[in-house]
């Protein structure tokens, strides 16, 4: 068999398993610490709570007694409120539509809202089908809590009122009676964007008619509750950035718990809702007192106030920025000791989790939907994986927290320039505002699931968040202390993250000198195009137009191999079966038979030396396309259903409903939920330019092995059935450009180079006869039938080309006049 196509075949299993475990190596630890030793600083379980100086044996009693000292009182009697920042008119400039809750003054849902044309969002729910009224925030009881501003529920209209308000009840949709927000998701998704509805609500007592006319559904990158495309057995919901005391004058909230036993509530209670008003732009302000959870032991007049700002995109801001403020007053006469605890975000969008291609940083921990990314002063970019932090909550129950760095890590290890969750195409991270991620005390991972419940098969999938404490300081008497927080969300565009300072949350491996220029090549293309898979195909037909001198060096030495093999297959072959016992004679024996026939075995891998090139080129394509996030919601032809996104897969037909799971599971089945066409086409195409490529075996050994071949590319298939759309027209137009590739340069290969090699001296001669070959196929074809007695009958074509090339016979009139019978007897003479 052609080495060279076993050597390709190598390669390319190589490349698909640093593919799957993406690429670099993998420290001990993916932040490079130790994260026992962080745990000995912060888990009272191992050692007293730093600051309180007790010892181990001491630590249960310890932890009682803070519980003890801060005394349970929740009731603060404000109702629950809803707040959304932002707008979904287009003419407002925002591209973010911000829910916030009340409960814990946190983050309930974030959607991007930027429209792209009239009635088109930028950034859609692939996944989530159907038409769309808002966010109405629904209570258990149907009662509407949020109505965001420019949404089809804002826009509503009846005969006396205009626009579905807050605390409206929602009875039914189009005649049909809903009870829960699960039903009501049903019916629209049954709904297609632009199609009227209507919409009874009842207001006071009385019933209300409503026209709605549904739109899209925007991509909510945060969300509180899972949409049924992306629902995980075992991930709990919660809502995003809530924040509480890390430190009272010394006591710490033990390693483990998310705060202070007796602050629970504070988490889960509803904080008072004031105005904030925002030059430009939108805002709010929650507060919780903490007097009624503190007793009198402790200074018990202290106010936690959290601030939201919002502003549209314009100038120098992009609109994808969330501003966000925490305060601690202090109006005790006294001065108080105290530091905060911040969540990060949490509920990261799940699209395509399933078959998402999302590049990890380290070969033996492969990304996942929900890495906690972040960036240290000591270290740099860090990646901790959804499999690191599944994990390390699974094997550790006790100590479920996965640690980034403890109080006693150095101060340029606690200093962080962003942290953030990261998904294939979307990310949410906090960043560092006039030092506000400074000198921290800690910080940890956290799966905000149950491990036990959540399938092996789908832990990439598991919800994570992380927290952090800010290094405790003094608050004096009637003053406040402040950290100021930007938050971005949004998509992973190359020059939104870069500026933000969060660049390398693209990983591209070790192909990235080699992508970003590629990923500039083909939104060039696209900018004349207009069209994502033609600039895709251009993009291939360039890139393998420049290796094309490549290509043809190595078809051509191939060729020439594989002709002196032919030659010199019968003597191996007598060799092998003369010395097959004796090793040393029949390596003796090869060596005079290749310097007889001037074969040299090393050229084999000069032949091979253009696949070394081509390879950071193939793989920085692959990851260009893999990374891009232009190419999702992105058709292959406007218009068509099938294929509307090259980010994912074709998704040509939807087999869950009857397909086994091991088939058809996310996650849990080899193909998934779709059974797509353009893998299918592309594995073709392999096996196409595979038989074209593979030389006819001549014997038993070479045919198995190429058998072994054939169902190593069907199992490439397998593969490549989840991979997106646009990577398969890379594929497709690659195999293409490969089968017309191999014609052409036959074409072009000069007679000396294309000749079998059977010559002894170079110049021509056979080794058997020492006879010139001939220079053509034609003229080699006729030597063999005729030196066989073989010579082929002539066609009528030539028979009638052979007599016109005859001298003609003159007729009479050709000849001219007759000769005289001097001349004649002249002539007889």
């Amino acid at each position: 068999m052609d080495r060279r196509l076993t050597l390709w075949l190598l390669l390319t299993i190589i490349m698909c398993l640093i593919y799957l475990n993406m690429v670099r190596p993998n420290p001990k630890d993916a932040a490079g610490e130790d994260p026992a030793a962080a745990r000995e600083v912060t888990d009272p379980l191992a050692e007293a709570p730093i600051g309180s100086g007790a010892e181990p044996e001491k630590v249960q009693s310890e932890k009682k007694t803070r519980e003890t000292e801060i005394v349970v009182n929740p009731s603060q009697g404000n109702p629950r409120r809803t707040v959304t920042l932002g707008s979904m008119d287009p003419a407002k400039g925002f591209n973010q539509l911000i829910t916030l809750s009340s409960l814990g003054a946190s983050l309930e849902k974030a959607e991007l809202v930027a429209q792209s044309d009239p009635g088109v969002f930028r950034y859609r729910a692939i996944e989530q089908k159907g038409g769309y009224l808002g966010h109405l925030s629904l209570t258990p009881d149907m009662i509407i809590t949020s109505v965001p501003d420019g949404s089809p529920a804002a826009l509503a209209i009846s005969s006396d009122s205009k626009g579905i308000q807050v605390d409206d009840v929602l009875t039914s949709l189009n005649g049909t009676a809903v009870t829960s927000s699960v039903e009501l998701n049903d019916l629209l998704t049954d709904l297609d964007p632009g199609t009227s509805v209507a919409v009874q609500v009842n207001r006071a007592g009385s019933t209300i008619d409503f026209t709605a006319t549904l739109s899209e559904v925007p991509l909510d990158v945060l969300r509180t509750q899972e949409r049924s495309a992306e629902f995980i057995t075992g991930n709990n919901q919660r809502t995003s950035l809530r924040t509480t005391l890390g430190s009272l004058n010394s006591n710490y909230i033990p390693f483990g718990e998310p705060c202070f036993p007796s602050l629970k509530d504070t988490l889960q209670a509803n904080w008072a809702v004031e105005e904030l008003k925002v030059p430009e732009g939108q805002g709010v302000q929650f507060r919780l007192p903490l007097t009624s959870y503190l007793n009198e032991a402790q200074p018990r007049k202290l106010d936690i106030v959290k601030c939201y700002r919002l502003l549209p995109a314009g100038g120098n801001n992009d609109g994808h920025i969330l501003d966000i403020e925490t305060i601690i007053e202090n109006k005790n006469d006294v001065d108080v000791r105290a530091s905060f605890r911040q969540e990060g975000p949490t509920g990261l969008t799940l699209e395509g989790w399933w078959y998402s291609n999302k590049i990890s940083p380290y070969i033996f921990s492969p990304a996942g939907n929900r890495d906690i990314v972040y960036h240290s002063l000591a270290k740099g970019h860090q990646v901790r994986t959804t499999r690191q932090i599944f994990a390390e909550a699974k094997d550790t129950p006790q100590k479920p927290e996965l640690v980034i760095f403890g109080e006693n890590d150095t101060p340029e290890a606690r200093e962080l320039k962003y942290i953030g969750v990261d998904a294939q195409y979307f990310n949410a991270s906090l960043l560092s505002q006039d030092g506000s991620l400074k000198d921290l005390r800690q910080a940890a991972c956290v799966a905000v699931a149950d491990p036990d419940a959540i399938n092996r098969y789908q832990q990439q999938a598991t919800n994570t968040s992380f927290w952090f404490d800010t290094k405790e300081q003094v608050i004096p008497a009637g003053g406040a202390v402040s950290k100021n927080y930007q938050m971005y969300i949004g998509p992973k565009d190359s020059k939104l993250l870069e500026a933000h300072g969060l660049g390398q949350a693209i990983e591209y491996g070790w192909f990235g000198f080699v992508a970003r220029p590629l990923a500039s090549i083909l939104h060039f293309f696209f900018g004349f195009v207009g069209n994502y898979g033609i600039a895709i195909v251009m993009l291939t037909v360039v890139v393998r137009s420049f290796l094309f001198p490549f290509s043809r060096k190595a078809m051509i030495t191939s060729q020439k191999m594989q002709a002196q093999m032919q030659v010199l297959q019968p003597e191996m072959k007598v060799i092998n079966e003369k010395y097959k016992d004796d090793i040393p004679k029949r390596s003796q024996a090869m060596q005079e038979l290749y310097k007889k026939h001037n074969f040299n075995p090393a050229e084999q891998l000069s032949g091979c030396l253009p696949l070394f090139i081509q390879m950071p080129i193939f793989m920085g394509l692959f990851r260009c396309l893999s990374c891009d996030v232009s190419l999702r919601q992105e058709p292959l032809v406007a218009g068509m259903s099938w294929c509307s996104n090259l980010a994912g897969p074709d998704m040509f037909a939807d087999w869950s409903g009857w397909m086994i799971e091991y088939i058809a599971g996310k996650g849990t089945g080899w193909l998934g939920p779709y059974f797509n066409l353009l893998p299918i086409l592309t594995v073709l195409l392999f096996i196409v330019q595979q038989k074209m490529l593979m030389p006819k075996a001549t014997d038993d050994q070479q045919r198995v092995t190429q058998n072994m071949m054939m169902v190593m590319t069907c199992f490439m298939g397998v593969m490549f059935f989840r991979m997106p759309a646009g990577m398969c027209i890379y594929f497709i137009t690659s195999s293409l450009w490969s089968l017309v590739e191999r014609k052409l340069i036959k074409r072009t290969i000069p007679p000396s180079e294309n000749q079998p090699s059977g010559d002894t001296d170079g110049k021509g001669r056979t080794g058997s006869s020492g006879t010139s070959n001939p220079t053509s196929k034609k003229e080699r074809d006729r030597s063999r039938r005729k030196s066989a007695g073989q010579e082929k009958p002539k066609s009528r074509l030539e028979e009638l080309k052979e007599m016109l090339e005859k001298p003609a016979v003159k007729s009479g009139t050709q000849r001219g006049p007759a000769p005289s019978k001097n001349k004649r007897k002249k002539k007889k003479r």
